[in-house]
C-alpha cells in the first residue's frame, strides 16, 4: 500500500494540487492523500484551508473531507497546524514532493515523523493519462488557439511590403509591423475566447531570429522571410492548455526554406504516423531524426549544435510541459537518463520538429494529438501552409 501524501502549496501554479484538490486558491493549503481511509478501503483526499477559503472549498473542491484551519486553534502556526492535522491521522510516514520546504520536513522529523521525499510525483504520473472531460477542456483551449493563429495569419495576409534598400518590411496602417504587434494581436484574440497566457506570451520569431527557438525579442515582420508562430494558450476556468506552432512566410519563400519546411513536414507527418499505444517515445523521435538526417540536416542526437536542436515532443494538460516527453532523454539530468517512456491511450501530446539555422532562419510545425489504442487523433485542426500571398 501506498505512503500517505502531503503537499503544501497554492494551487494557482502547482498543477499536481489543482488536480488533486481541483480547488484553485493563490494562498497555500494543506492537501493529505491517505491511503484505505475512504469508502471501501479507497484512498481519501483532505484538504485544510482558511477559514476565509472554507466555504468556497465545501462549493469547489473534488476531495472527500473539508476543514477550516480555525478549526485547531486562532492564529496556529503552519507547522503547528501541520503536525496536529498528521498526529490527529496517525501518520508516522509521509510522502512529499521534491519541492517541498526543507524547513518544514526538519520540523516534521524533530517530531517523530519520518519524510520521504518521492523521485516521482504519483500525481504527475497521474496526470499523464487524460479522461474524457480533461480532453474536452483541452479541445476547448485548441479551439481557442487556432481562432488567434487565424487572426494572426490574417493581420500578415492584409499587412503591406513596404520596399526597403536591405529587407522588405511588413507594415499595417502605416507602420511597421513588428513580432510585439503580432503577440498583442494573439494575446486579444485568446483573452476574448476566455483564455490567458499562464505558460508565457505568443512566439512570434522572424527571418535569422526565428532560429531561436524561443525567441523573445521584438523585430520587425520582414516579406519572404520565415515567421514562426508559437501559441499555448490556458483555459482561465477549467485550467488546461493547448499548442501549436505554424511557419508562414508573406510572399515567396527563399529555396533553402522551402525545403527545410517540406523537411519537417515530412518528419511530422512521419511522427504521426508512428504515434500509438504501445510505442516507445524515443521512437517517435528516432523517427523524425532519421527524416533529417536523410536529407542532410544536423541533429542533436548526432552532436549537431544547429539543425533539429530539441526533443520531438512533450506531454500537455494543466502545465503545458509535462510528461510524458517525447525525445531520446527523459530531462532529469541524472545519468543514463535514456527516455525509457512508453506513449499510452489517453496521453496528450505534441509533435513538434523544428530546423534551425542562425545564417537564415527557422521552421516549426506543431500540432496536439491524443494518443488512441490504434493510432492516434489530430487535436489541431489548423492548417499547414507556408506561403501567405
Amino acid at each position: 500500500m501506498a505512503e500517505p501524501l502531503l503537499i503544501l502549496s497554492e494551487s494557482m501554479h502547482n498543477a499536481d494540487m489543482y488536480y488533486a484538490t481541483k480547488f484553485l486558491s493563490s494562498d497555500p493549503f494543506i492537501y493529505l492523500r491517505l491511503p484505505g481511509k475512504g469508502f471501501c478501503g479507497c484512498e481519501k483526499g483532505i484538504i485544510i484551508v482558511s477559514q476565509m477559503d472554507y466555504e468556497r472549498a465545501k462549493r469547489e473542491a473534488s476531495v472527500e473531507e473539508i476543514r477550516s484551519a480555525l478549526d485547531y486553534g486562532k492564529n496556529i502556526k503552519f507547522e503547528e497546524l501541520l503536525l496536529k492535522v498528521l498526529l490527529e491521522e496517525e501518520i508516522e510516514n509521509i510522502e512529499v514532493p521534491r519541492y517541498f520546504h526543507l524547513y518544514t520536513a526538519e520540523r516534521l522529523r524533530q517530531s517523530g515523523i519520518e519524510v520521504v521525499p518521492m523521485k516521482e510525483m504519483r500525481l504527475t504520473k497521474e496526470r499523464e493519462m487524460k479522461d474524457e472531460q480533461e480532453i474536452e477542456y483541452m479541445k476547448k483551449a485548441q479551439r481557442a488557439c487556432e481562432n488567434a493563429m487565424a487572426l494572426a495569419l490574417t493581420v500578415i495576409k492584409q499587412s503591406e511590403v513596404e520596399v526597403k534598400a536591405d529587407r522588405n518590411v511588413l507594415a499595417r496602417n502605416g507602420r511597421i509591423l513588428t513580432t510585439e504587434d503580432l503577440k498583442r494581436y494573439i494575446e486579444h484574440a485568446l483573452i476574448d475566447s476566455g483564455c490567458n497566457c499562464d505558460g508565457g506570451a505568443p512566439l512570434v520569431a522572424c527571418g535569422k531570429s526565428a532560429a531561436d527557438p524561443h525567441f523573445s525579442g521584438s523585430t520587425p515582420l520582414f516579406a519572404g522571410e520565415p515567421i514562426i508562430i508559437d501559441i499555448f494558450p490556458r483555459l482561465k476556468k477549467e485550467r488546461y492548455f493547448a499548442d501549436m506552432t505554424r511557419t508562414v512566410v508573406k510572399g515567396t519563400p527563399e529555396k533553402e526554406i522551402k525545403e527545410m519546411y517540406e523537411a519537417v513536414l515530412d518528419a511530422q507527418n512521419s511522427a504521426l504516423r508512428v504515434v500509438t499505444d504501445g510505442v516507445p517515445c524515443k521512437e517517435v523521435h528516432n523517427c523524425v531524426c532519421d527524416i533529417f538526417e536523410e536529407r542532410g540536416y544536423e541533429t542533436l542526437r548526432k552532436g549537431g549544435k544547429k539543425g533539429f536542436i530539441h526533443s520531438t515532443g512533450h506531454g500537455v494538460g494543466l502545465d503545458v510541459h509535462e510528461n510524458p516527453k517525447v525525445g531520446d532523454g527523459d530531462n532529469s539530468n541524472e545519468k543514463g537518463n535514456e527516455n525509457k517512456s512508453v506513449l499510452r491511450a489517453g496521453n496528450v501530446i505534441t509533435i513538434e520538429p523544428g530546423l534551425y539555422y542562425p545564417e537564415v532562419g527557422g521552421v516549426r510545425l506543431e500540432d496536439m494529438v491524443l494518443v488512441r489504442k490504434n493510432g492516434c487523433e489530430n487535436l489541431t485542426k489548423f492548417e499547414k501552409k507556408l506561403e501567405i500571398l
